[in-house]
């Protein structure tokens, strides 16, 4: 009798509109005794930027004594962070333009937080509760975003939604060149990075023979890699001979095949698989200075990864975290899309072989001033509660 009970309960918690609920009735008895409850909208639980920013975010809260509750549109791997912190993640796309699921699961907390432009409905859906609207994207709204959801009637307009909102947060004063075309009332917030320099070894490094300068992300335009082919093809030879670029991720797209094929006469570019967990840190341990050539990104993880592994960079003018760089002092900023500009700076980090590991210091003390998830919580905590 007691064996067909247990089983009973097991089935019930096995679908998984039930196990959320289950989910949610937990966190309410844990959270009777917080002294305030936010709610997260995220639009997917990927171990990436916007969501892993977001995990921090949550680890604020909790340590300044309130609880968060996450729905996403997507489930993913992150999910098990947050449950590991005793925070309820539910996951369901039907939620992203229904008022009332949204204030149903809402209900009780003074604070939401909707998390990139993806997002942007729960800004205007939720009602009777303080929101932060926390953008991580650049160029894309316009150039893609506006127009792809008017097209589909994605209603409410995203381009209303951007004018009309009362708390907007985005990742750097870049981000907010376009933002605030739209609401002036944009703050920003820089993204931080736990510091795990101590525990990965991480330290100044001198090059050995060649410079190897390392650079992360799929393979694909928005990164830029093709820029960075036809800079090293204009390098003068005698540079060329004194570098070794390794670059790290997927590969699976046909510009990605179209580089791969084109660069096989290059024996100075070396193509490697996407890097995660120890390999990750392996990778900034192994070069000697970091490359984020991007035509648009926000901010860059990867470049504040690198200041924290005492790594020189050279950044695109379109990346957000270029305020990192203090050109000569730990890196160079070369124009957005121009090969020639990227040549003129790699020739320059060269000419500094001498210096990188000093360079490397410099920029781990631009992480220590602008990178520790210690300020990064606190202006967190100050944004949501203003």
């Amino acid at each position: 009798m007691f064996g067909r009970k247990i089983k009973k309960v097991k089935n019930w918690l096995q679908n998984r509109k039930n196990l959320q609920l289950f989910r949610l009735h937990l966190a309410e008895i844990m959270q009777k005794q917080a002294d305030y409850q936010a709610v997260f909208i995220s639009h997917e639980l990927s171990a990436t930027g916007a969501p892993l920013m977001l995990l921090s975010a949550a680890a604020a809260i909790l340590a300044d004594g309130g609880q968060v509750r996450v729905l996403s549109y997507l489930d993913g791997p992150l999910r098990q962070e947050f449950e590991a912190l005793g925070i309820p993640v539910f996951f369901h796309p039907a939620f992203r333009d229904n008022a009332a699921l949204l204030n149903e699961f809402a209900d009780g907390c003074a604070y939401a937080v909707a998390n990139t432009v993806v997002a942007y409905p729960a800004v205007n859906l939720l009602k009777d509760i303080n929101v932060l609207w926390w953008i991580h994207e650049g160029q894309v709204i316009e150039k893609d975003y506006i127009a792809r959801f008017r097209k589909k009637k994605i209603r409410p307009d995203l381009e209303e939604t951007l004018r009309s909102a009362k708390k907007i947060v985005v990742v750097s004063d870049y981000a907010r060149q376009v933002v605030g075309k739209y609401n002036a009332l944009a703050d920003v917030l820089s993204l931080a990075r736990e510091d795990v320099a101590a525990v990965q070894g991480f330290e100044p490094k001198m090059p050995r023979e060649k410079i190897r300068i390392g650079m992360l992300g799929a393979v694909c335009e928005i990164k830029g890699q093709d820029i960075v082919w036809e800079a090293l093809r204009k390098l003068p030879r005698k540079y060329q001979a004194q570098i070794e670029l390794h670059i790290a991720g997927r590969q699976d797209s046909d510009f990605a095949q179209a580089l791969l094929a084109g660069s096989k006469d290059m024996p100075e570019i070396v193509w490697e698989a996407p890097k995660q967990g120890n390999e990750l840190w392996q990778f900034y341990r192994d070069n000697d200075a970091v490359l984020v050539a991007s035509r648009d990104e926000s901010f860059s993880l990867v470049a504040l990864e690198a200041c924290m592994a005492y790594r020189p960079l050279i950044v695109s003018s379109h990346v957000g975290a270029k305020f990192l760089v203090v050109p000569g002092k730990n890196g160079f900023i070369f124009e957005n899309e121009d090969a020639e500009s990227l040549c003129l700076m790699i020739i320059k980090l060269v000419d500094c072989r001498d210096k990188l590991a000093e360079m490397g210091r410099f920029s781990r003390q631009q992480y220590e001033n602008c990178g520790t998830l210690e300020s990064f919580r606190q202006k967190f905590l100050d944004l949501l509660k203003k």
